[in-house]
This record gives C-alpha cells, structure tokens and sequence, in this order.
C-alpha cells in the first residue's frame, strides 16, 4: 500500500479520537506529533504544529517534507471534491454540486474552475427555480453541447490550467493531452502542455534524487516515499520503478534479519 493510501484511509478515520491521549502523541517530539496528528487525517492541526519547528531542530528538513505532503493531501482532497462535483452537475444535482465545488474551495483557494462552475451553476438553480419550463429545455441543449467536442476540449482545459496552478503537474499533463486528442489546435494548449511536461519532469527528477538521498542515508522509508510521489506524477517513470523495487527488497531482508535475531536463544 502507498503512503498516499494510508493517508486516505488516516482522512476517513479523521476526529475518531482525542489523539493527544495517545501515549505515542505525549512521549513523541514536535515533529512526531505533527506526524502522528497527519497520519490521523488531524491535517491542519498536524499542519500548525510542523510549521512551528524551527529551522535549528534536527526534524526541520522532515517537517518541510511533511508540510509538502499536508499540501498535496490538501490537493488531492480538492480534487476529489470536484470530480464529485462534476459527477452531480453531469447528473443534474446542481444543489449539491455547488456544495462540492465550495468544498473543492475550501481545501484549495486557488481552483478556479471551481470558482467557475459555482457561478454558473448558482445561475442555472436560479434559472431552474423561476422558471422550469424554460429550464428543462435549456437543459437539453446544455446536454447536448456536452457532447460536442469544443464544450469537452474546454472542460479539459480548465481543468488542465486549474492543476497546473495548483503545480499537480502530472494530472495537468493528462488533461491538456485529452484536449489535444479532441482538438489539435485548442486555445494555447500546447505550450502549457510542453511547460506541464517540464514541471513535471523536473519534479519527477527532484523526487528520485531526494529518494536517493535517503537511500544512501538508510532511511528507505522516506526514500520509497519520495519514489511513490515521483511515480503519481509519472507511473511509467523506470527509474523510480527499479529504485523503489531495491529498497522494498533491502527492507524485506532487513526485517528477516531482525526476526531471527529476535528468535535466538539468550
């Protein structure tokens, strides 16, 4: 299972508890309390707590990584909110679409194509609620505008610009390639697409060095971590692959060794 995985499943099992009780919380330093509160999907209180460390302390380069990660959480949670979203608008749910696009708001201030759909959505409810004759034909075109290609290579894009400002560079590469298949020449897409493609190989690049730092450190952990997160931004990324493959090797026989030396007699 990912580290990303064990997040998600930390957010659903999020206020189950009064964690600070945890004998793990009060022994624990600054910083695992900070991980300790992440883990338990506590993200902004983990948050406040790894930003306060300061740049003296031993865990300070841990608590920027972890400060990294409650971002990206934060970004993954938008995200989620705005695929519900567009789930329920394409149903025609508009009532709880807008809650889900200010959801999407919420956890990332700057999506603008939830500020978007909020806009007109909170229009056509208005529009559907005075008049629903009108609304119901209004509706069918919409549907019908759906379907055509310029109406989808826009949703792409949007989509494709909102997560590359929110540097999700390799979900941005994906939808400005959707765009292109269905429009070739759409609007300015190719060169935010070849910038996304940058971004997102040098991110990737950053992600496997720093994953080999931590390798060579021993801390093979962090470094399938770094590995993990290089490979959501680009799942056929070889090297991160074949990297990540040594260190759950090197773990495996790790924990071999300490099984059978916990084994031995006294």
């Amino acid at each position: 299972m990912s580290y990303k995985s064990v997040l998600l499943i930390g957010l659903v099992l999020a206020l189950s508890g009064c964690v600070q009780m945890s004998p793990r919380y009060v022994k624990g330093t600054e910083y695992e309390r900070a991980l300790f509160l992440y883990e338990n999907g506590r993200l902004d209180e983990a948050l406040k707590k790894a930003d306060s460390i300061p740049r003296e302390s031993i865990d300070y380069k841990y608590a920027r990584r972890l400060i990294t990660d409650i971002n990206t959480a934060y970004m993954m949670i938008s995200r989620r909110h705005a695929e519900l979203a567009d789930d329920l608008e394409k149903a025609g749910i508009y009532g709880q679409a807008i809650e889900e696009y200010r959801a999407a708001l919420r956890y990332n201030p700057s999506n603008a194509l939830a500020k978007s759909k909020i806009e007109s959505l909170t229009e056509a409810l208005s529009e559907n609620r005075s008049a629903d004759n009108k609304s119901v034909a209004r509706d069918r075109k919409r549907k019908d505008e759906r379907d055509e290609p310029e109406f989808q290579a826009n949703l792409h894009y949007m989509k494709g610009k909102m997560y590359y400002e929110s540097k999700e560079w390799g979900r941005s590469v994906e939808e400005l390639s959707a765009v292109l298949k269905l429009i070739p020449s759409y609007m300015n897409t190719k060169d935010l697409l070849v910038k996304a493609r940058k971004e997102r190989d040098a991110a990737v690049d950053r992600l496997i060095k720093s994953g080999i730092s931590f390798f060579q450190a021993e801390e093979m952990e962090f470094a399938i971590r770094e590995w993990d997160s290089a490979l959501d931004l680009d799942p056929g990324n070889k090297t991160a692959a074949d990297y990540r493959s040594r260190a759950e090797v090197i773990m495996e026989r790790l924990k071999n060794i300490r099984e059978k030396q916990e084994k031995r007699p006294l």
